[in-house]
């Protein structure tokens, strides 16, 4: 099981981004409202993955992934394209190593996920081009 939910006051583009996330992965979305993380982390089974995203001026800007309570994966967003806004779906690929580690992070299999460059395009759902890959529990933010 995969839940997908936001930070605090997430705004409109960052909900919208984060909805279309957990639809391409089939994965359930959390409204967070006022919970806090121990609420958040509550909700999800002891095999299953929580995926924050987080934003900065209003945009998707990182994509924090934990499993057993633990950030396993932290993508820097430099951009993000809602699946409404994206016109064309061409030249990606399931084989680039960004799209190996995001897709062994949320433990999908291989072709959820597809990459072209450093973006990241998951299966009929959002596109988001990655500036920093953070792997492991180092540098874990507060919410």
């Amino acid at each position: 099981m995969i839940l997908v939910t936001t930070s605090r006051k997430p705004s409109p583009r960052t909900r919208s981004f984060s909805r279309d996330f957990a639809r391409a992965l089939g994965a359930d979305y959390f409204t967070r409202g006022k919970a806090n993380l121990v609420q958040v982390f509550s909700l999800v089974p002891e095999e299953g993955r929580l995926v924050m995203i987080k934003e900065r001026r209003g945009n998707p800007s990182l994509i924090e992934i934990y499993h057993r309570g633990e950030r396993v994966l932290a993508l820097k967003l430099s951009r993000a394209m809602l699946t409404r806004e994206i016109k064309h779906r061409y030249g990606y690929s399931a084989r680039g190593e960004l799209a190996r580690k995001l897709s062994s992070a949320l433990g999908v299999e291989a072709g959820v996920v597809m990459q072209r460059g450093t973006s990241l395009m998951l299966r009929d759902g959002p596109e988001f081009n990655v500036e920093k890959v953070i792997e492991g529990a180092q540098g874990r933010g507060q919410d």
